[in-house]
């Protein structure tokens, strides 16, 4: 099967979940600069979950540059993934309302861990159909996704030691490792867009 019509379906879940979660952020109370410092913790989570859905926009987009054909196995797979990816604005919202209140925060964190587990999932079903496409065959994300899910055990305990809004901040630094570190290795095939 083509993977075009598909890659344009996620493309187009992926823009609408970016765009329904700024729509959860309310107006300031007040006109000025209060107004919107009591809004930070709304805008930090709003910037994180952005971040997050562009990055699986932009590894996906990358992936898909290279795959020749997927199959239903890559489709239902997919299709997990992106029903949780759907809860992405849910959990944010309920985030930045609470974001001193440790299920939140907990929540928050296990949506991070599940995404990072189903796209290195639904990427290795992928690849794994497309077995005679040696331009994706050297992938492996395992490093990052162990590192990912060692940072959200540090966030539950920092949480229940009464630092839950740490769980927010260990999210960024799984982003940022998501999206460096496999270029840092080098291990990343994908990561070169040659050109595109």
């Amino acid at each position: 099967m083509d993977s075009g019509r598909f890659e344009t379906f996620i493309d187009a879940i992926l823009a609408i979940m970016m765009t329904v979660m700024v729509l959860k952020i309310p107006q300031p109370a007040t006109m000025d600069f209060a107004g919107i410092w009591d809004l930070r913790v709304m805008y930090f989570a709003y910037v994180l979950s952005f971040i997050v859905l562009f990055s699986i926009w932009d590894h996906h987009r990358k992936l898909f540059n290279f795959l020749e054909d997927i199959n239903n196995h890559v489709i239902w797979m997919y299709s997990i993934l992106i029903f949780v990816i759907t809860l992405v604005p849910y959990f944010t919202a309920w985030v930045a309302h609470r974001p001193y209140d440790i299920l939140p925060e907990l929540m928050y964190g296990l949506i991070f861990v599940l995404v990072n587990v189903l796209f290195v999932l639904a990427t290795r079903v992928a690849i794994k159909h497309d077995v005679h496409n040696h331009e994706i065959n050297g992938i492996s994300y395992k490093e990052v996704l162990l590192m990912n899910i060692g940072l959200f055990i540090v966030g539950t305990i920092l949480s229940f030691m009464g630092y839950p809004i740490s769980m927010m901040i260990l999210c960024l630094v799984t982003v940022i490792t998501w999206n460096t570190i496999p270029y840092i290795q080098k291990t990343y095939v994908i990561g070169d867009d040659h050109g595109n």
